[in-house]
């Protein structure tokens, strides 16, 4: 019962409840009784297992660098940008240039594509529309203009990441949320990385009572 109440107060059911969710306020995760602010979600997709190294190559145990708009799980790896907002994408166009991370599409590419293409991080749709070959021609999954302009179209259970770095927006098919708390030891500013579904929204003390 208790694990029924907390699975409905996470992100990612709150999200899927109301279609729209902001960074702010406090969350918790299930296994850890440390209270923290949400200050940004990351775009995260879940590929197969043949396309998994080409995913967003996250350790949550890692020690995370944060700076406005941008995050890094390692020294070793690229900065990639989180966002303030995310909402339902089903439906939406999203021109198909380099202000659109569109990680979502990735599991959509032929693995033969793939093997001899190089897939940088962020992914976005120009770099989409740049892999094309003779062999493989994806425009069932866009939609063409007519005047040379590509649009990718919200699927359902696509999420759409906005208010982050400059005008870029993110399409996903989940999340991860970013956190921040004042270390006890320390008693300097920490960050850690949720899943979608473990983090807990905390209602504000007035809405206890």
């Amino acid at each position: 019962m208790m694990y029924s109440q907390l699975h409905k107060s996470s992100l990612y059911s709150l999200l899927r409840q109301t279609g729209i969710q902001q960074a702010e306020g406090r969350v918790r995760s299930k296994s850890l009784l440390e209270e923290m602010s949400l200050i940004g979600f990351i775009p995260y997709t879940e590929y197969s297992i043949e396309l998994w190294n080409f995913g967003l190559n996250v350790d949550l145990n890692n020690h995370l660098y944060v700076a406005p708009n941008l995050i890094k799980f390692s020294k070793d790896t690229p900065a990639y940008p989180y966002f303030r907002a995310i909402e339902a994408a089903e439906g939406k166009k999203y021109k198909m240039d380099n202000r659109l991370i569109i990680d979502s599409i990735i599991d959509k590419i032929p693995e033969y594509v793939l093997k001899y293409k190089d897939i940088a991080r962020p992914f976005t749709g120009e770099a989409f529309l740049k892999i094309r070959t003779k062999q493989w021609n994806p425009e069932s999954l866009l939609e063409d203009s007519g005047n040379g302009e590509h649009f990718y179209v919200g699927k359902r259970d696509e999420w759409e990441l906005s208010c982050g770095l400059a005008d870029i927006i993110s399409v996903s098919n989940n999340f991860l949320c970013l956190c921040s708390y004042i270390n006890k030891v320390t008693g300097t500013p920490s960050y850690a990385v949720l899943t979608s579904d473990d983090a807990i929204r905390v209602l504000p003390e007035d809405e206890h009572e």
